[in-house]
C-alpha cells in the first residue's frame, strides 16, 4: 500500500501563491532597476557613483570594515580601516554590505544587494504573518501587493539604509510567532536587533496581539517571555562575535569601544539618548504622530541636470528619492485603522463591525503592529523629545498594508447596482495607487 499523496493546495492558495511570485518579481524588478544610477561624469569609479541619502553612513562604513578608504572628502574618509565607524548602530547590515563588497567590488551593486535580497524576504514574510494571523490568501496577497506599491518600501528596498534589514527579521519573527515557535521567533529577533535596535519592538506588537486576541490565555506571558529572553541572549551573543569582526568605534572620542556587547549596546543607547529636539522638530525632523498625513516627506535625493544644486553638477540621470509613504494607501489604511480600533474598544477585542472575529484576524494583527511599532516612538517623542523622522514609518507600514487589505477583503455590498459601484470605486482607489507608485518611481523623469 502506498504512502498516501499530499493535499493539494486550495484553489484560493494556488492563485493567491502565483499573485504572490508574481508581485514579488515586479517589485525585485523595480527596485533593481537601474541600481547604479545616478552617477557624477564621467562615471568610471565607485568614486563617480552617487549615494543617496544615509548610505553616505552605512555604504562608507562597510568599505572602512572591508579595508576601502571611502572618497576624500566623504563620511569617514580618514578612518581606521576594519573598524565600524557608524557604531551608533549594530554592525550586521553593514558587514552584509562589506561581504558583499568584498565579493562584487566597490559598487552600487554590492552596497544595495542586500536590499534587494531583504525587501523580498520582507515581502514574503509579510504574506507568511499575514496567513498565520488567519487571514485569507487574498488578503495575504493583497497586503503585499501594497507593500510592493508603496514608495517609502520601494526606496528603502533598493537603497544601503538599515530598516529593510530590521523590518524583514522582524516579520520574520511575528509569523514565526504566530505558527507556535517563540523560541524561533526569539532568535529572529536578536538577529534583526544587530540590524538595528528597533526590531524589538516586535515584541511590543506580540505583546499586546495576545492583549487583543478573542481567546486570551495566561500562556501568552510564558510565549513572550521565552521570545524575548532568547532574542536577548541572541543579540548580545551575536554582537559580541560583531564586535570582534568589526570592533566598533567612536569618532567623537576618536577611539574604539572596548568592554564588549553591554558597552557597545550602552553607547548605542547613549548616542540614542542624545538625539534630542526639545523645542520642537526642525529639519526634515517631525512628531511621530505626523508621519501617518505624510507630513514632512524627505528629499533624499533630487537630481536635475538642468538645474543642478549646489554640489550636485554633472550627474546624470534626473532622480527624485523621496521619504514619502503613497498617499492613497494611507487614503484607504486610515480608515480601516479607525474602525479596527473603533471594533476593538466598542465591542471587545477581537471584534470588527459587529462580529466576533477568529482570534488573531488581520484586524487584531494590522491594529496591534500599528501600535506596538508606532507608539514606542511616540512615548520616546512625548517623554524624552527624541528627534524623529517620517521614514521610521517603514517598520510601522506593514500594520497598515494589513489592515487596508483585510477592509478590501471584508467589504460586502447586497444589490447588483451598489456592488458594481463598489468595484469601480475600488477599482479607481487601486489605480491611484498604482499611478503614485509610477509618479512617485525615483527614476520616474519629472518636470
Amino acid at each position: 500500500m502506498g504512502a498516501p499523496r499530499p493535499r493539494a493546495a486550495p484553489a484560493g492558495l494556488r492563485r493567491a501563491l502565483v499573485a504572490l511570485g508574481v508581485i514579488a518579481a515586479l517589485s525585485l524588478a523595480a527596485r533593481a532597476a537601474w541600481l547604479a544610477e545616478p552617477c557624477r561624469e564621467p562615471c568610471r569609479s565607485a568614486a563617480d557613483r552617487v549615494l543617496v541619502f544615509d548610505e553616505t553612513y552605512y555604504v562608507n562604513a562597510a568599505r572602512v570594515i572591508a579595508g576601502i578608504h571611502p572618497p576624500a572628502g566623504a563620511t569617514y574618509a580618514r578612518a581606521p580601516l576594519g573598524e565600524d565607524l557608524n557604531a551608533e548602530h549594530p554592525q550586521l547590515a553593514k558587514l552584509v554590505m562589506a561581504a558583499s563588497i568584498e565579493l562584487f567590488g566597490d559598487g552600487p551593486f554590492a552596497w544595495r544587494a542586500g536590499s534587494l535580497l531583504f525587501g523580498t524576504l520582507a515581502l514574503l514574510a509579510l504574506f507568511a504573518l499575514v496567513r498565520a494571523a488567519g487571514g485569507s490568501p487574498a488578503v495575504a496577497a493583497g497586503a503585499c501587493a501594497l507593500m510592493a506599491a508603496d514608495n517609502l518600501l520601494l526606496v528603502h528596498g533598493r537603497i544601503g539604509t538599515l530598516d529593510i534589514y530590521a523590518l524583514a527579521a522582524m516579520l520574520c519573527a511575528a509569523a514565526l510567532y504566530l505558527r507556535g515557535r517563540p523560541l524561533s521567533a526569539g532568535v529572529a529577533i536578536g538577529v534583526g536587533s544587530c540590524f538595528k535596535l528597533v526590531a524589538p519592538y516586535v515584541l511590543v506588537v506580540l505583546a499586546l496581539y495576545e492583549l487583543l486576541r478573542a481567546d486570551r490565555d495566561l500562556r501568552a506571558v510564558r510565549r513572550l517571555a521565552g521570545a524575548a529572553a532568547v532574542g536577548a541572549v541572541v543579540l548580545v551573543s551575536l554582537l559580541a562575535v560583531l564586535d570582534a569582526v568589526a570592533p566598533p568605534y567612536d569618532p567623537v572620542a576618536g577611539r574604539t569601544i572596548t568592554g564588549g556587547p553591554f558597552a557597545h549596546l550602552a553607547h548605542m543607547i547613549s548616542y540614542a539618548a542624545g538625539q534630542v529636539s526639545p523645542s520642537g522638530p526642525h529639519g526634515i525632523a517631525s512628531y511621530p504622530w505626523q508621519w501617518l498625513v505624510d507630513y514632512k516627506p524627505i528629499v533624499y535625493l533630487n537630481i536635475d541636470p538642468a538645474h543642478p544644486a549646489p554640489g550636485l553638477y554633472g550627474i546624470h540621470p534626473p532622480v527624485h528619492f523621496l521619504g514619502m509613504i503613497s498617499p492613497p494607501i494611507l487614503l484607504l489604511a486610515l480608515p480601516a485603522l479607525a474602525l479596527a480600533a473603533l471594533g476593538v474598544v466598542s465591542r471587545g477585542a477581537g471584534t470588527l463591525g459587529g462580529r466576533l472575529a477568529p482570534a488573531g484576524a488581520p484586524p487584531v494583527l494590522g491594529l496591534a503592529w500599528v501600535l506596538g511599532t508606532l507608539g514606542p516612538f511616540e512615548l520616546l517623542s512625548l517623554i524624552a523629545h527624541r528627534t524623529s523622522y517620517l521614514y521610521y514609518m517603514v517598520v510601522v507600514m506593514p500594520g497598515l498594508y494589513v489592515l487596508a487589505a483585510d477592509l478590501l477583503g471584508r467589504a460586502r455590498i447586497h444589490g447588483p447596482g451598489r456592488r458594481r459601484r463598489l468595484r469601480l470605486l475600488f477599482g479607481g482607489w487601486a489605480l491611484l495607487v498604482v499611478v503614485a507608485a509610477i509618479a512617485m518611481y525615483p527614476l520616474t523623469p519629472v518636470p
